[in-house]
């Protein structure tokens, strides 16, 4: 699998890749990750990091659409007393927040 094919199926499957402290970290639903989708992060993983540093660079830092901005956010349905939160330009996760009323 090239590494587009590779970054398109892990979309699909609403997993995000991003960097903390220069490592290659994560986020998406439980079991999303198979074996041989780690298998292949693994054989990408430095083409992957450098895109990530590239994206965050052109972007000053927020993400690869750069703009992020409140307006663009889209909630998923609660699950577990949580709400996910992404951008709808980017698909990049925002972050989870309490099922309630959204505070301004």
């Amino acid at each position: 699998m090239n590494i587009d094919d590779l970054l398109r199926c892990l979309a699909d499957r609403s997993v995000e890749l991003f960097l903390a402290d220069g490592r290659l970290r994560y986020r998406g639903p439980e079991a999303a990750l198979t074996a041989e989708l780690r298998g292949h992060i693994a054989s990408h993983r430095s083409t992957i990091i450098e895109r990530l540093r590239m994206a965050a660079t052109a972007s000053g830092g927020t993400c690869c659409c750069g703009k992020c901005h409140r307006q663009n956010w889209v909630d998923d349905p609660p699950k577990d007393s949580r709400i996910r939160t992404t951008c709808g330009k980017c698909g990049r996760f925002i972050g989870y927040r309490p099922v309630g009323p959204r505070m301004a």
